[in-house]
């Protein structure tokens, strides 16, 4: 029957000479303690100096704060990409409100005749929302795959995001659909035109 080692056994360890370290100058220490780790750094600094008085603690850190430097480049770029991906968002949603927006403002001539012809404002809100819709529609298609597709290409790049994140598609396609709709027209500033 095997035994487990115990939390207080010793572990097996090598020991070297400072002088045989390969990075010459440079030694780090790890001292495992109980509580607050930055606690008990005066008595780390007050041994370290009666063993040498030259030697000083440079950048004493808890291995959490360690952890964060080594990291930190890769945090960095992970919010920078999504700040520009929301960047993006916002522009291509405000592009195909503007372009939205410029379809149905050609064609307040042609509501204002059909709503004069008693059409009712259902019928026209559908007709400028298919219209509106399809558009969306064709450039969500489009764009989905090729997302996809990056998404595969940079998979190493990615932070915290799988590449088939389906909530992340699901809030950009959702953004991008809400941005049909808006693009409508006041049936009043329709029939007074022309």
């Amino acid at each position: 029957m095997a035994t487990q080692m115990r939390q207080t056994e010793t572990r097996t360890m090598a020991w070297y000479m400072y002088a045989q370290i390969p990075i010459i100058g440079r030694m780090a220490v790890e001292m495992r303690v109980h509580g607050d780790p930055l606690a008990i750094l005066p008595s780390a600094r007050r041994a370290v100096q009666e063993m040498e008085p030259r030697l000083p603690l440079i950048r004493p850190m808890t291995q959490r704060t360690q952890f964060k430097l080594t990291i930190s480049n890769q945090l960095l770029f992970a919010r920078l990409a999504g700040f520009f991906g929301i960047l993006a968002l916002v522009l291509v949603a405000t592009g195909l409100y503007g372009t939205l927006a410029y379809r149905v403002n050609l064609r307040t001539a042609e509501i204002g005749v059909r709503m004069a012809m008693g059409a009712g404002r259902g019928q026209v809100v559908w007709m400028v929302l298919k219209d509106s819709l399809a558009l969306t529609f064709v450039g969500l298609a489009t764009g989905l795959p090729l997302a996809m597709l990056l998404g595969h290409a940079l998979a190493s790049l990615l932070y915290g995001v799988k590449p088939m994140d389906g909530l992340s598609y699901l809030v950009a396609a959702s953004g991008i659909a809400a941005m049909a709709p808006a693009a409508s027209v006041d049936p009043l500033v329709a029939l007074r035109t022309d």
